[in-house]
C-alpha cells in the first residue's frame, strides 16, 4: 500500500551523488552567469560534487566536453525563463513555447523539468492553480538558497505540501541557483544511483532516490511494516542528536523528536509523511515522502 522511495537505495554517509541543476556560468559579465564555465565547475569538483548542470537562462550548453575534462556527470540544461520560471534537464534544445510545450518538449528528449524557486518575490510565485494546469514536471524547488539575498522565501515546502496533499507525486529537490561564489555548495541533492551513468542518475531522480540538504548526511532509512526509521548526520562530527519533524497532509507535523534516530508508525489514514531533519547550527535535510500509491499519480 505505502511506497518507500529509497527501498532499493544503499545509504549511507559516504553514499550518494552530490548533485546541483540551477548553476549559472559563462554568459559574461554583469549576467547571472557572471563567472567562466572552466571555474565554476572546478570550484563545484572541488566542493565534492559529482553531478551539475549548466542552467543559463533560454540558452542550452553543451557540456560533452566538460564532462571529460573535469571527470563529472554533467546534464545538459536550461532555465526557462517565461515567468514562471522552469528547469528543463537532460534535453538538448531550448523550446520558446508555453509552459506546457517546454515541458512536453524536454520529456519528448527524455529529460525532466523542475519548478524554479515556488516563493521568489512573493509567496506563490509560482501560483498553485498554475500549476495545476499543467503536467509532467519531476518536481519543483523546496529550498533556492540565491532567494536569501534577493526577495521572497527560498523555502517552498508550503507548495510542495499542496501538491502533495492533492495527490500529485512532485519529489522535492534543493539548488544552489548558483549566479556568485558566495551561492556555491548551499545546498544540494544526494542521488541514490545505482551507477554513474545518465540513464541510472536519471531513473534515481524520478523514482524519488535522492533527498536535499543544506549540510547533513542521511545515514539511515528504513520503511518496515508500516514504521519509518531515519538518523543522519554530518560526515566529521561527536554531535549525535538531532531534530526530526514527520510532515503529513496540509503540512501538518504529526511528531516531532530529538535524538540519535526518528521513528514514526504509521497509522494508516496518512496519504504520506515525509521527514525534515534539523541539526544544531540549523542545518536541514528533507526526505522524499513515503506515500500511499492509491492516493498518488504523477503531476
Amino acid at each position: 500500500m505505502f511506497a518507500n522511495p529509497y527501498q532499493n537505495a544503499v545509504i549511507g554517509v559516504e553514499k550518494g551523488l552530490k548533485a546541483n541543476f540551477h548553476t549559472h556560468a559563462g554568459t559574461g559579465k554583469g549576467t547571472c552567469g557572471h563567472n567562466e564555465i572552466d571555474d565554476v565547475l572546478e570550484a563545484y569538483k572541488d566542493a565534492g560534487y559529482r553531478v551539475l548542470t549548466i542552467s543559463n537562462h533560454d540558452l542550452l550548453t553543451d557540456t560533452q566536453e566538460y564532462e571529460k575534462k573535469y571527470d563529472m556527470i554533467l546534464l545538459n540544461g536550461y532555465e526557462y525563463s517565461k515567468t514562471p520560471h522552469m528547469l528543463c534537464i537532460n534535453c538538448n534544445e531550448v523550446c520558446t513555447g508555453n509552459h506546457q510545450q517546454a515541458i512536453d518538449s524536454c520529456l519528448n528528449e527524455g529529460g525532466f523539468v523542475i519548478l524554479c524557486h515556488p516563493n521568489w518575490i512573493h509567496k506563490e510565485y509560482w501560483p498553485w492553480n498554475e500549476i495545476d494546469s499543467i503536467h509532467g514536471f519531476a518536481g519543483i524547488e523546496i529550498y533556492n538558497h540565491l532567494i536569501y539575498r534577493l526577495e521572497g522565501s527560498g523555502l517552498a515546502t508550503d507548495t510542495w505540501d499542496y501538491l502533495l496533499s492533492n495527490g500529485k507525486l512532485a519529489w522535492g529537490f534543493g539548488n544552489d541557483d548558483f549566479h556568485r561564489w558566495h551561492d556555491l555548495a548551499r545546498v544540494w541533492n544526494v542521488i541514490l544511483s545505482t551507477s554513474h551513468s545518465h540513464s541510472d542518475i536519471q531513473s534515481a531522480i524520478l523514482s524519488g532516490s535522492f533527498y536535499a540538504t543544506t549540510g547533513l548526511w542521511l545515514s539511515e532509512f528504513k520503511f518496515e511494516d508500516d514504521v519509518i526509521q531515519i538518523s543522519a548526520q554530518f560526515k566529521n562530527t561527536y554531535i549525535k542528536d538531532y531534530q526530526y519533524r514527520f510532515i503529513g497532509q496540509n503540512g501538518k507535523l504529526l511528531d516531532q523528536q530529538t535524538g540519535e534516530r526518528g521513528i514514526y508508525r504509521l497509522e494508516g489514514n496518512e496519504k504520506y509523511v515525509r521527514v525534515e531533519v534539523i541539526a544544531e547550527n540549523g542545518a536541514r535535510l528533507w526526505t522524499q515522502p513515503v506515500y500511499n500509491r492509491d492516493c498518488f499519480k504523477k503531476p
